[in-house]
């Protein structure tokens, strides 16, 4: 591709490129319905196809690369706001909903002040049966007549209430003291407890302490066995920075009870060791 060539086709890029953004913003708005996808893989194409060719004129190459840096830009813009779009975060669809919500707010209020404030319209053209109107106008008239009137009622309450108040009232009885009732006797016979065999009771053993029971070093050969250990490896170039003696110790004792079932009535104990370059620490059984 010559110099000229390549200046031609990217004017036409930068051409395209603004034809692109101007149908982006007109989808924002919602002139548009669909994304313009079609014309940004054109863009894609011609830009790909001058990447191939680098021209030696500066000015050319300088018109490049900030057409690439503008597109970049776009790029990043049109994605964010293809993103809103899809969540219904954008702006736009906001400012839209709030419109609407708004409008039906106002006609709702309009059409509630319509019902309040206007008179009653009749239909000169509806037959209205009058007869009708009439005897319910009456019953209902008759059903006010029926009902009795407050002014008796209180009078007849007021009665009711000085008549007991004046009946005279009832005397006092003496108070009762409440019933007691004692603890129900068991009608059966006391269980005798059976005679302590004394023999058999000198016959069992004091079970030992646990102390005595541990086949294990205790915690001072512990500290000794540790001490070794760490030397040893200090001694081997090893890291020490995270040997710790609990976590050493806890390890040693839960093999305690293992070796103390493998070897009965054999004392257990530790010795630190190297095998194939690297210290550790073997159990070793005594007599």
């Amino acid at each position: 591709m010559t110099p000229k060539e390549f200046e031609i086709t990217l004017s036409d890029a930068e051409v395209q490129l603004s034809r692109l953004k101007h149908l982006y913003e007109q989808w924002f708005q919602g002139i548009e319905r669909i994304e313009p996808k079609i014309p940004r893989k054109q863009l894609d194409r011609t830009l790909h196809m001058l990447r191939k060719v680098q021209p030696r004129n500066t000015a050319l190459r300088f018109r490049f690369q900030t057409l690439i840096q503008r597109y970049t830009t776009l790029q990043t813009y049109w994605r964010r706001v293809g993103r809103q779009i899809e969540e219904g975060t954008y702006r736009r669809d906001l400012l839209r909903a709030r419109r609407r919500r708004e409008a039906a707010r106002a006609d709702r209020e309009l059409q509630r002040n319509r019902r309040s404030s206007s008179p009653v319209e009749l239909d000169p053209n509806q037959d209205v049966n009058v007869d009708q109107l009439i005897e319910q106008a009456s019953n209902r008239v008759d059903e006010l007549l029926a009902t009795p009137q407050p002014s008796s009622s209180s009078k007849k309450l007021d009665l009711d209430e000085s008549s007991v108040a004046a009946a005279p009232k009832p005397a006092p009885q003496p108070e009762t003291p409440p019933a007691t009732f004692g603890k129900p006797k068991s009608r059966k016979p006391p269980r005798r407890r059976p005679a302590s065999n004394k023999s058999a009771q000198a016959s069992r053993k004091t079970p030992p302490p646990i102390a005595a029971r541990a086949k294990g070093p205790g915690d001072v050969r512990m500290r000794q066995i540790f001490d070794s250990y760490v030397d040893a490896k200090r001694k081997n170039n090893e890291r020490t920075d995270k040997i710790d003696y609990e976590t050493v110790a806890k390890s040693l004792k839960k093999m305690v009870p293992k070796l103390d079932r493998k070897h009965k009535g054999k004392r257990i104990d530790f010795k630190v060791v190297v095998k194939d370059g690297k210290v550790g620490i073997k159990p070793v059984v005594k007599k």
